[in-house]
């Protein structure tokens, strides 16, 4: 077999290297989401002085259509070849690039076709569809980097995309293309990344090919995987459509402001699934017993979700009227709920999602996401006319201890671990850190200075409770950071 990727040292591909690696990874795409989100907060307030509040749903309907269609291009083969034990070879790199051109260049065809008939808003899309092979051409170095666990060049990379796309966006707005420029960044985004992804990769030049015998290989459990992503999507979309419905425009604005804030921790956990697949796969070439990493991922993201998630379900009811407006109150009630459900599903799906795709199950993630979505769905639409806004919060507790259970049985069932019993200290700890700030009523007259009070007492219990019931992973997560310097 004719392997494409550079071979590494024997001790840099050590299971303690992996291990090394996978941690700076995550740690490395955390601060990225981070800091992309604070270019975008700039970028979009000073596009928000140069353009209509119109040109901006324009974009986000576009928006919303490309990354369907970069999902349905991907296919879920890069998925499959980050599992392999062995490199991906050359016909393998290859047959994963034609088939995300051909598919990425009928979709954007097929959009440009219908766009050029629905106005602008069609032409806008039609023009973002350009991205979608730019991003198909990076396809086979990125799998690259993520099957070395390379996560420094991935993080530089899609910082870079931030700042390039909103950079062209105000400067071309600026210059009088008004939303034409704003839709354009996308393709010079997707560009610009490509390019830098080609050259950070230690690949070289891949061409094209469709060789159905490996093509009909790589998508068995390609399609599984994308299936997932599919579910989550179809329950995400689900949730703001039953809000819509049932509770009207008000209240979906008012649970889209909660759902942006809650995505803060999600940089922790989205960060986390990702590294945690390839980490995982990585050491079961090895032969490891992947357990023991399976542990240290719950612990380490246990300790570390309790930590945000406490803060902010103490400090909510403050903080939301204090920094968006007393018309945005509502806004808060589902974030303590919903907090509730994360730090309890996060460590368990980000320990279980990464061993169990490493192990080939891609029917127990599908069921979970697809049984959270049942039941989030199920309840809004039951709970939403009594209870209020509230009321996602609710379901979305719910429907995520629902998931947890899932991957624990799993976890029981295929790695005879009991995560549950790994996090209850760190759970315990940020419900009773919650609890013991929300009791406190700080006398000042500024909500945000209450806020911020209440906010810093959690944090301050989380950590002292750590010290004194948690002290060894609290200790060694500290040291773990400290050696990613």
């Amino acid at each position: 077999m004719t392997s494409a990727t550079v071979k590494q040292p024997a001790e840099a591909d050590s299971p303690e290297a992996i291990r090394e690696r996978g941690a700076l990874g995550a740690a490395l795409l955390t601060v990225r989401a981070a800091a992309a989100q604070v270019v975008a907060f700039g970028g979009t307030l000073v596009l928000a002085h140069l353009l209509s509040p119109n040109a901006f749903c324009i974009v986000a309907f576009g928006t919303t259509i490309i990354t369907i269609g970069n999902f349905f291009a991907d296919g879920g083969l890069g998925a499959a070849l980050i599992r392999k034990a062995g490199d991906p070879t050359v016909d393998e790199l290859r047959t994963l690039l034609g088939f995300q051109l051909v598919v990425a260049v009928a979709i954007a065809v097929c959009l440009a076709a219908v766009g050029a008939r629905a106005g602008t808003t069609g032409a806008v899309t039609a023009i973002m569809a350009g991205s979608l092979p730019l991003l198909a051409l990076r396809a086979p170095h990125a799998i690259a980097l993520e099957r070395a666990l390379e996560y420094r060049p991935i993080a530089s990379i899609e910082f870079t995309e931030s700042l390039v796309f909103y950079g062209w966006a105000i400067a071309t707005v600026w210059a009088g293309w008004g939303v034409w420029g704003f839709a354009s960044a996308a393709v010079v985004r997707a560009l610009a990344g490509s390019v830098l992804m080609n050259v950070a990769s230690p690949l070289g030049l891949i061409t094209p090919r469709l060789a159905r015998g490996t093509l009909r290989s790589m998508l068995g459990f390609g399609i599984g995987f994308q299936a997932v992503g599919l579910a989550a999507l179809g329950r995400n979309q689900g949730v703001n459509l039953v809000v819509a419905a049932v509770g009207g425009t008000q209240l979906l604005g008012y649970w889209s402001l909660a759902n942006r804030l809650l995505q803060v921790p999600f940089w922790l956990f989205h960060a986390l699934w990702r590294v945690s697949y390839p980490t995982m796969a990585r050491l079961r070439a090895h032969g490891e017993d992947t357990r023991h990493t399976v542990e240290r991922f719950a612990r380490v993201t246990a300790l570390a979700a309790g930590a945000m998630l406490a803060p902010l379900a103490a400090s909510a009811h403050y903080l939301v009227p204090a920094v968006f407006g007393a018309n945005w109150a509502p806004a808060a009630t589902p974030l303590p709920w919903a907090s509730a459900g994360l730090v309890v599903a996060g460590p368990i799906s980000v320990a279980a999602a990464g061993y169990l795709y490493s192990e080939r199950d891609v029917r127990t993630p599908l069921s979970a996401t697809i049984v959270n979505g049942a039941v989030w769905i199920a309840l809004t639409a039951t709970l939403l006319g009594p209870v209020g806004i509230a009321a996602v919060g609710v379901a979305w507790m719910l429907a995520s201890w629902t998931e947890a259970v899932i991957f624990s049985r799993a976890l029981r069932l295929h790695a005879n671990l009991a995560v549950e019993r790994l996090i209850y200290v760190p759970v315990a700890i940020a419900f009773a850190s919650a609890l013991l700030a929300g009791a406190v009523r700080p006398a000042f007259s500024s909500r945000l200075v209450e806020g911020i009070t209440i906010a810093a007492v959690a944090l301050a219990a989380y950590v002292a409770l750590s010290l004194a019931f948690n002290r060894a992973d609290l200790l060694a997560t500290a040291r773990r950071v400290r050696s990613l310097r």
